[in-house]
């Protein structure tokens, strides 16, 4: 496959998650404003942290005045997963030179990471052309979407905006059911989400993603272990 083709094929990948990015940071730059978060630091914060859920949360903390040390905390939680992230992809990047290895650690969403992730699975050589643009894409739709936000924050009110915030859910359901649909895999899933869904009523914070994270895939690869053994078995 040429460069060219590898670029056209990472806008096609990227175009729904790109669709769903921009309202969201919409959203978010709405909100920050009504929050009296002046424009350009909202914008900033798309461009510094470039996390959906790490903004949110940190417009609600500015809300209540939590203590800095808190916040920082807090956000460095919520993202622990890219840890387990870069770890995943990293073997799939051996073969980069190190900048721009670097490079793509700045892109590494949750969506990014499961739409090449899935084409790397597949026995797909990532190239830096397919995954660059990729990421590139997205961090740009997130940026356009919050400079947007951010302009139009002071006449659109928040009750309005925050009907947008569905769009993330959205888009994690949509590339759930678009990847694998095994029962390892639906076992991961439910107890992932029911995990994070109980440390929220408990008002647990982000330790409900990162529990539901780790958990959720331990036993999904335990059974996915379990039946190929199973199967091996079987076969001999």
């Amino acid at each position: 496959m040429s460069r060219r083709d590898r670029v056209a094929l990472a806008l096609k990948d990227v175009l729904p998650i790109m669709l769903a990015y921009f309202p969201l940071s919409i959203t978010f730059g709405v909100l920050a404003a009504a929050s009296g978060v002046p424009w350009h630091t909202s914008i900033f914060s798309s461009i510094w942290i470039y996390s959906g859920g790490a903004q949110f949360m940190l417009i609600s903390m500015l809300d209540t005045a939590t203590a800095p040390t808190t916040i920082i905390a807090t956000i460095l939680l919520v993202n622990m997963r890219h840890i387990l992230y870069g770890a995943t992809m990293g073997p799939n990047l051996a073969h980069w030179r190190e900048p721009l290895k670097w490079l793509a650690a700045v892109g590494l969403t949750d969506e990014s990471f499961v739409v090449t992730y899935n084409r790397a699975a597949a026995g797909e050589k990532l190239a830096p052309s397919y995954y660059l643009t990729f990421a590139l894409a997205a961090y740009g739709s997130w940026i356009a979407g919050t400079v947007v936000g951010a302009g139009i924050g002071e006449i659109v009110p928040s009750e309005a905006a925050a009907v947008l915030s569905f769009a993330l859910p959205a888009l994690f359901l949509a590339l759930l059911f678009a990847g694998e649909r095994t029962l390892p895999h639906l076992l991961a899933a439910c107890t992932g989400a029911a995990l994070a869904t109980l440390a929220g009523l408990m008002n647990l914070g982000g330790i409900g993603l990162i529990s539901g994270g780790l958990i959720g895939a331990t036993a999904g690869q335990l059974l996915y272990r379990q039946r190929s053994r199973i199967s091996k078995q079987a076969k001999s």
